[in-house]
């Protein structure tokens, strides 16, 4: 698990030879940053700002997110869904659904096939 507080410090130090980019395993970066000093000073001062949630990204990559909080920037979605009591309020009873079934076949809508299917399906 990579501290923040580590990679401000080697951010700090050897921010601009890429010792923070090295700390978080991004070689090529830290290479990138070595050669050109911290892309001459810009990629070292944006990393000031974005740093902190590099390290929340290579944690979670690494360590599935243990010990940072999982809610952060995650849109929550909430969907009202209807408890089986009232599921079972709004859905027809069972001889109503078994009528319209009888009803459908007489009409000729449904096979004999089907409607045992169905009739099957109702009652299991």
């Amino acid at each position: 698990m990579k501290s923040k507080g580590t990679a401000y410090l080697l951010w700090f130090f050897l921010g601009v030879v890429g010792g923070h980019k090295f700390y978080l395993g991004k070689t090529g970066t830290g290479i990138l940053y070595l050669f050109t000093l911290g892309i001459f000073g810009i990629g070292v001062f944006i990393d000031l700002f974005t740093l902190g949630s590099q390290v929340d990204v290579y944690n979670a990559l690494h360590f599935g997110g243990a010990g940072r909080n999982t809610n952060a920037n995650v849109n929550n979605v909430v969907v009202n869904m209807p408890s089986q009591a009232q599921e079972q309020k709004n859905s027809p009873d069972l001889g109503e659904q078994l009528q319209k079934l009888s009803d459908l076949k007489e009409k000729g809508l449904l096979s004999e096939e089907e409607f045992i299917a169905q009739k099957a399906k109702l009652l299991s």
